[in-house]
């Protein structure tokens, strides 16, 4: 289903990323009459999820039946990335919808779609999932080409695209604070951007930028770094244990280069995050030295990709409530 099929009022919160949240506020800048901001006078209410993990699905499914014990008279829909998980069944009561979007659709306010609180703060030496939250999300693109085994966003985001810079130019220049937002930036847009960065002079932050990418685009980046101009730069190396990359189909060369490159721009004064993968098989990893190289870590326990509530609630227990103590 698509949200052009909806009629009357619309709810929308987001579980899910920043990718997701500025798709969904994309098309609520686009459509603001259509919007509320109070649950109980939609029409319609809409989670923008995320399916990263069984824990990331659990907290889509328990967001959703709050909202509907509050307003069980309303139409509920999962939009975002676990909508395309045919392979997850839903309650009966739970519509799945497109991710909404309007291309090139400046936001005017990002208060029209809700930010539910990070469910994985309680993680011990988990992230605090605030980093980018203030920004203003300049999307770029949309998709991966990549086929990582844990990872389905080659699926989930739809097609992979790339936005133009020139048409994003002038949206650009009006905001501050700018996050470029992509599932997984190419070497192209990185080196466009930077480009772009130092013409105007002005400072950028990127998100999702695969450890390759990151080491083809290393004088780009470094330079824009040394300029001032890089101010946060998140690189997901998902782990710094060469059997564990090799499992994942990961490039082991590339992963420790862009730790390397990461190292570097820290040095210029750039913020630097990555994510790791916890948990995989009951191999105890060495985080050490990421902690040590990066100014933040966020990290997701492996899953195995079967959905099983029962499963996830177990799990849930184990790292929000065990670990936490």
């Amino acid at each position: 289903m698509r949200i052009k099929e909806l009629r009357g009022k619309i709810y929308m919160t987001c579980t899910a990323c920043m990718s997701v949240w500025a798709d969904g506020l994309s098309w609520a800048n686009a459509n603001p009459d259509r919007m509320t901001l109070m649950p109980n006078e939609a029409d319609h209410s809409i989670v923008l999820s995320c399916q990263v993990t069984d824990l990331a699905i659990l907290n889509d499914l328990r967001t959703l039946e709050q909202l509907r014990e509050c307003c069980p008279d309303k139409q509920y829909y999962v939009s975002g990335c676990l909508a395309m998980r045919d392979d997850i069944e839903l309650p009966n009561w739970i519509n799945r919808l497109e991710t909404p979007r309007h291309d090139y659709q400046v936001i005017h306010d990002k208060t029209l779609v809700d930010f539910e609180a990070p469910f994985w703060l309680n993680f011990k030496d988990g992230g605090r999932g605030d980093l980018f939250r203030d920004m203003y999300p300049l999307r770029i693109g949309r998709g991966c080409s990549n086929k990582c085994t844990y990872c389905t966003i080659n699926k989930t985001r739809g097609g992979y695209a790339e936005y133009s810079p020139k048409m994003l130019e002038g949206e650009f220049r009006q905001q501050e604070d700018v996050l470029l937002v992509a599932d997984s930036p190419s070497v192209r847009q990185i080196e466009d951007w930077c480009d772009t960065a130092t013409r105007y002079n002005k400072p950028i932050s990127i998100r999702n930028v695969e450890p390759s990418v990151t080491v083809k685009c290393q004088y780009a980046l470094e330079r824009l770094a040394e300029n001032g101009l890089l101010k946060i730069y998140h690189c997901p190396v998902q782990s710094n244990d060469k059997s564990v990359l090799l499992d994942m189909r990961r490039n082991v060369a590339d992963t420790f280069g862009s730790i390397q490159v990461c190292q570097n721009l820290k040095s210029w004064g750039t913020y630097i995050a990555t994510n790791v993968i916890t948990h995989y098989k009951e191999f105890d990893q060495d985080l050490t030295d990421i902690y040590t190289v990066y100014d933040y870590v966020s990290w997701n326990p492996y899953w195995n990709g079967v959905w099983d509530r029962k499963e996830a609630e177990k799990r849930w227990d184990k790292y929000l409530r065990e670990e936490k103590t």
